[in-house]
């Protein structure tokens, strides 16, 4: 029996040449790619000679590719009786296929996030994933054409053609312009680069199919973001161009140039919004926000500080505890709690005024009382001509007007004690409930405030304040 560890030689299949003294088998492909030599001796007879090898290639017409090195060690080993298997002997170029028609980019394309494992494709922590923006007029890439390759050569001296490179299967899409003779590619739009099979585009949204969690991380994106699940404690969204989400918002800060749309969100009083649109809810609970549009509540807003250039309307419950600060009016079905809750409502004014005249008569506060302190008359005459320029500024923001401003206050069931209520240059504390309806304006002929049947936000305060003020001019002229 034969040795279990004796490796038995492969089966050699081409061109055989058979003497007294050895046996040569030459094994060439049908490309001609290569010529592998197998030398077999026997115990009788002479060994081949170099000559006689040089001989048998010329025969089998290999004629390039001939290593001479190889073909040197082969002889040398043959003349000294070597059997050899496979030895390369001389070998051709093999073609280079030309590159298919392709996409060189300059800029990253977004990943598609779904609402799968939450293993899947971890990121770390709260890394804010800004990678996927590109603004209009930002190169994407280059087109490189389909390539014709370079031919190869085989043993035989056989050109052996390539194969010339495919055509991209890809579409380009939308948001993608194509520029200079149709190479390069330039977004026509801001948004995110899509990539699929099929089609190349810059897309003007991101949609998050899931949470905003650990396997999405915080997201600063130019264009609309969709998140199809809750918004999670400490990861938070910029979306220039607006942001929906489906379920609720945690402790998170959350800006837009456009609309804000969401379920819920209870900030903790640490989660913010920043909107440059309107902002449409369930509930806001415990939340700082700040917002050029109208802030539309279904449920309610409890313990909120909001300032915004629309109005605030709660539909079907609360405004308590907070302060809310509103250009174009407040309603709700009630205003503050039964608990007595502190809560502070502004309307008809524009909150950054406020906070600017809070700021300068603070300053005038602060410069009268060093007045009073200083014994200098140069010093005093200084403080004098700030103390005037603050009035001055104090005088023209509160001369100010704004066609957007409604100093009109809804409370269409319920006005509990401990609301403060401010129209005007008017601040009034309610202390006992009130039952409604009522619309709530600023007095301006007896002073105070004025208790009205309600009328909707659409109504003007003063457009109200006209119709009392050319009825008293009345009733003036009679008398």
């Amino acid at each position: 029996m034969a040795d279990q560890n004796e490796q038995t030689p492969p089966a050699i299949s081409g061109s055989e040449v058979k003497r007294l003294g050895y046996s040569l088998f030459l094994k060439i492909p049908d490309n001609g790619l290569e010529c592998r030599c197998s030398y077999v001796p026997r115990e009788q007879g002479s060994m081949m000679t170099r000559d006689e090898f040089a001989l048998y290639l010329k025969q089998h017409h290999v004629q390039t590719g001939i290593d001479q090195q190889a073909f040197d060690d082969f002889t040398v080993k043959v003349a000294a009786g070597q059997p050899l298997i496979d030895f390369l002997v001389a070998s051709g170029t093999p073609p280079v296929n030309g590159v298919d028609e392709h996409i060189q980019y300059s800029v990253q394309a977004s990943p598609e996030i779904g609402a799968g494992d939450e293993d899947a494709g971890e990121i770390d922590m709260y890394i804010v994933q800004n990678f996927i923006n590109i603004s209009a007029g930002e190169k994407i890439g280059w087109i490189i054409p389909a390539g014709d390759g370079t031919p190869g050569e085989n043993i035989r001296g056989v050109t052996i053609p390539p194969e010339p490179g495919r055509p991209m299967s890809a579409a380009i899409g939308k948001g993608i312009s194509i520029e200079e003779n149709g190479t390069l590619l330039v977004a026509a739009t801001t948004g995110r680069l899509c990539q699929t099979p099929d089609e190349i585009s810059v897309e003007e949204e991101y949609c998050i199919k899931g949470d905003v969690n650990f396997r999405v991380g915080s997201i600063d994106f130019k264009g609309v973001v969709e998140v199809r699940g809750d918004v999670l404690d400490n990861f938070n969204i910029t979306a220039t161009k607006g942001i929906a989400v489906t379920g609720n918002i945690g402790v998170s800060t959350i800006v837009s140039d456009g609309n804000i749309v969401f379920c819920g969100m209870d900030g903790q009083n640490k989660g913010r919004i920043v909107c440059g649109g309107s902002i449409q809810a369930q509930f806001i609970h415990d939340v700082d926000i700040e917002c050029i549009g109208d802030i539309i509540v279904a449920v309610e807003i409890h313990n909120c500080t909001i300032r915004t250039l629309g109005k605030i309307v709660v539909d079907k419950g609360a405004i308590s505890g907070g302060s809310c600060t509103a250009l174009g009016g407040i309603e709700a079905k009630k205003l503050g709690s039964a608990s007595s809750q502190q809560t502070r409502l502004l309307a008809g004014v524009n909150f950054h005024d406020v906070e600017l005249l809070n700021s300068l008569l603070a300053e005038l506060s602060g410069t009268n009382k060093i007045a009073a302190e200083t014994n200098s008359p140069t010093e005093l005459a200084e403080i004098r001509k700030t103390s005037a320029s603050l009035t001055d500024r104090i005088t023209a923001i509160r001369a100010k007007s704004d066609e957007r401003a409604n100093a009109k206050i809804n409370a269409k069931a319920v006005l509990y004690e401990n609301v403060y209520l401010t129209l005007g240059s008017v601040t009034e504390k309610i202390f006992e409930r009130m039952d409604g309806p009522h619309s709530v304006i600023e007095n301006c002929i007896e002073g105070g405030l004025r208790y009205l049947s309600l009328t909707g936000l659409n109504v003007n305060a003063a457009n109200i304040q006209k119709a009392f003020i050319q009825e008293y001019n009345m009733a003036q002229r009679k008398f």
